[in-house]
């Protein structure tokens, strides 16, 4: 098995990235109901709350990883790939009920279902629970139907694999601002494809931890739309300081 050039930020992203100019991925728009409240912030906007009609206690704290509902990441039979085969027992994420409220906890975990979703994509190449997140169709088909000869393509096809590939979704506040019936929330993405990416015939290694990461910072964008949250401003038009992956 040969091995070819070391497996960069930019070479990472470009496998999930595929097409469409995407510098990774992209969350949607769409039209909440959701009432203000909470702590004011320093912009004019204000932080949202969740509908007191949605959840059963209201959180007001959301900073951090954004954990999906009743789902395990990495349960105790996963297995990584190998250099020879792909990995094994990938847990198939499930949209959670509450994700459809309209209420900020409804939004999270549209946003939690979405970084799942990307993880269990670049385990498995499988775009199922992709087609279900709130994503822009635009963008979306840019995942689920990526160009001819992409590593995306081939992950999908199974003739690629990465070791042990990990989506990493941080809620950079507390709470969303909202601006209408639009909620922003700042968030930072960080995706890891493990120690190397592999296929039938050649293996691309990373040198290091740091090289093979790539992180961007994103605001996304919820608006509450019959019945779903949808999500725009994972698609940037420059890169983010941390990392080039155009």
């Amino acid at each position: 098995m040969n091995t070819i050039n070391p497996l960069t930020r930019r070479s990472a992203l470009g496998l999930i990235a595929v097409t469409g100019g995407a510098t990774l991925l992209a969350a949607c728009g769409a039209q909440p109901q959701a009432t203000s409240g909470g702590s004011a912030s320093g912009s004019a906007s204000g932080s949202a709350s969740a509908s007191a009609s949605a959840s059963k206690t209201a959180r007001t704290d959301y900073s951090g990883v954004a954990v999906l509902e009743g789902y395990t990441s990495k349960p105790s039979d996963y297995q990584p790939a190998t250099r020879t085969e792909p990995s094994k027992n990938a847990p198939v994420p499930v949209k959670p009920a509450v994700a459809n409220e309209n209420s900020v906890e409804g939004l999270y975990q549209s946003i939690a279902f979405f970084g799942a979703a990307m993880e269990y994509y670049m385990c498995t190449g499988k775009t199922e629970p992709l087609r279900e997140c709130a994503l822009d169709n635009s963008e979306l088909k840019s995942m689920i139907e990526p160009a001819s000869g992409t590593l995306g393509e081939k992950l999908i096809k199974g003739e690629a694999w990465m070791h042990d590939a990990s989506v990493t979704i941080t809620m950079l506040s507390a709470q969303p601002e909202r601006e209408g019936d639009t909620y922003n929330w700042n968030i930072r993405l960080t995706m890891d494809p493990g120690e190397f990416i592999a296929s039938k015939d050649r293996v691309q290694e990373a040198p290091s931890e740091s090289d093979r990461k790539d992180e961007v910072e994103r605001t996304l964008h919820g608006v509450y739309e019959n019945g779903a949250w949808k999500l725009t401003g994972m698609r940037a038009s420059s890169s983010s300081s941390s990392a080039s992956a155009s």
